[in-house]
């Protein structure tokens, strides 16, 4: 089980000031990554700040193979936005809106991560995920 760092989640992502305060964030792992997969290896895709209210996550990914349960979360809760997605052949969808764990306000900084799950995944597939959240704005109803 390893660790590894998609290159857009290295440094802290900043939100910047919008007229609706609502950011999309893409953290890419590219299919020419060179990194050896393993059952359970984690993918750090995305930083968020704190204050952060996650609204909506897409998951896509390449042929990663029909056995791997992609589980999608943070430091706190691995499976946090998604739980063991169901994969099949060519690209994959999974909204989190399906999912409990949305909205989801961060109160520190931290990663949404992937765990490939289920079984070993093939090796230089794409990973992608999509995260919209809302900085500076108050949802309390």
């Amino acid at each position: 089980m390893t660790t590894h760092v998609a290159p857009q989640a290295k440094d802290w992502y900043q939100a910047k000031e919008t007229d609706s305060g609502y950011e999309k964030v893409i953290g890419y792992l590219p299919a020419a990554h060179g990194l050896t997969l393993a059952q359970n290896d984690t993918v750090q895709m995305v930083k968020v700040p704190i204050g952060a209210v996650v609204a909506d996550l897409v998951l896509l990914m390449g042929d990663i193979g029909n056995s791997v349960t992609p589980n999608v979360g943070d430091l706190v809760s691995a499976t946090r936005y998604i739980s063991a997605g169901t994969v099949s052949t060519g690209c994959h969808l999974a909204w989190s809106t399906t999912q409990s764990g949305v909205p989801y306000t961060y109160t520190a900084a931290d990663t949404i991560d992937v765990v490939l799950a289920g079984a070993n995944p093939a090796d230089n597939v794409a990973i992608a995920l999509i995260v919209g959240y809302l900085c500076g704005v108050d949802i309390t109803p």
